[in-house]
């Protein structure tokens, strides 16, 4: 055997060795790059999609959902999503929602949540955060729900109108196409309409206690808050509570 020969035979598994270690190297790169996951699938009864990027593909236990994600379940399906703060989404059938926002900073207080229901029911059990930025927010075309550590569900119809319930804390709905405040400051946010009246904060907002639901109409009036009681016969109230009651 010539040297020439010895030396390209001796040479090869190094060869091999580089490609494999700059292979390890990219891949790693691209996972440091990519953004983290909103959440992850917690729970699947039924067929749901999430879609991104012109995509789509169905979704099981343990399948990542990240910001920008459009999250659709079928007929007869449950789902439900741990984000990474440990708050819980769940969606119901023919349900239709966006992930439109999922920063989670450093410490709770930096959370800022945002997701839009654009047909069906969600139900959301809001991990606690106390003082600083934190902001959780469920939105459909008419209203917006905005919390800091509760539980409560937005039903939104085809025809616009909302149902928002809470079952635990205090959540700040917004009704109509108007922009909203941060809900945390004392200081009234008012906007121009037409004519030289004004409209406060507490005209088109409404502070919603446990036990409380507001109905929101398809033209974007909010009603007012009024109490509830837990519905024995309604099979997506009852299953949600239970499934809140587990994870404790």
């Amino acid at each position: 055997m010539t040297a020439r020969a010895r030396s390209g035979r001796a040479g090869a598994p190094a060869v091999i060795l580089a490609v494999l270690l700059a292979g390890l190297a990219l891949a790693g790169a691209a996972r440091a790059g990519a953004p983290a996951p909103a959440g992850t699938v917690t729970f699947l009864a039924g067929e749901a999609t999430r879609s991104a990027a012109g995509g789509a593909e169905r979704l099981a236990i343990g399948a990542a959902v990240h910001a920008g994600d459009v999250i659709e379940t079928a007929g007869r399906t449950r789902l439900e999503v741990r984000l990474a703060d440990r708050s819980l989404l769940r969606l119901g059938p023919r349900s239709r929602a966006v992930v439109e926002r999922a920063v989670f900073g450093a410490t709770a207080e930096d959370r800022k949540v945002s997701a839009k229901l654009l047909v069906g029911q969600v139900w959301a059990n809001v991990a606690k955060a106390v003082g600083g930025e934190a902001r959780f927010e469920v939105r459909t075309e008419n209203a917006v729900a905005g919390v800091r550590g509760t539980t409560f569900r937005v039903d939104a119809s085809a025809d616009r109108s909302v149902v928002v319930k809470v079952y635990s804390g205090t959540v700040a709905v917004a009704a109509g196409p108007v922009p909203r405040p941060a809900h945390q400051g004392p200081k009234p946010q008012r906007r121009q309409i037409e004519g030289p009246a004004e409209v406060t904060r507490e005209e088109w907002e409404r502070i919603v206690g446990a036990m409380m639901q507001l109905r929101v109409g398809a033209d974007g009036v909010p009603g007012v808050p009024e109490r509830f009681e837990p519905q024995g016969a309604d099979a997506w109230e009852r299953w949600n509570r239970e499934r809140d009651a587990a994870a404790r």
